[in-house]
């Protein structure tokens, strides 16, 4: 995180109303700088819920799967990942006046691949095209 910087007053306020005014910037200032520390950490942990559940969710269909004596491919997997990308809507932004994200067209792809040794692994592509 940033460090915290402190700025001093070179100047000198003599009337106290100027002060009062200051001193009230200051207090909303920090508060405001609280604000936004709060909202960061708080869009953190729902980041790390949001990859938590996607990733029960995954865990959760391999199980059935294998209950079900059916052998998971990773082509499965990517077939899975790029079925649930599709159904997932972008939430619209009410607080910004532009386009939304929603109403962008998106293309994302999984791919599948093999590396030198010839272990199978997914990869995950998308491109959103702004106008």
């Amino acid at each position: 995180m940033a460090q915290k910087r402190k700025v001093e007053v070179t100047t000198n306020i003599d009337d106290e109303t100027d002060r009062v005014l200051y001193s009230v910037f200051r207090s909303a200032a920090g508060g405001l700088s609280h604000l936004y520390s709060q909202a960061l950490n708080h869009h953190k942990v729902a980041f790390e819920a949001g990859q938590r559940h996607a990733l029960e969710k995954l865990n959760e269909w391999m199980t059935v799967k294998h209950q079900e004596g059916t052998p998971v491919t990773a082509a499965d997997i990517s077939a899975y990942l790029q079925n649930e990308l599709n159904s997932i809507s972008l939430p619209s932004n009410p607080l910004h006046g532009r386009q939304n994200e929603a109403d962008l067209p998106l293309s994302s792809s999984l791919v599948q691949s093999q590396d030198r040794d010839g272990s199978a692994f997914c990869s995950c592509g998308s491109e959103m095209e702004i106008e």
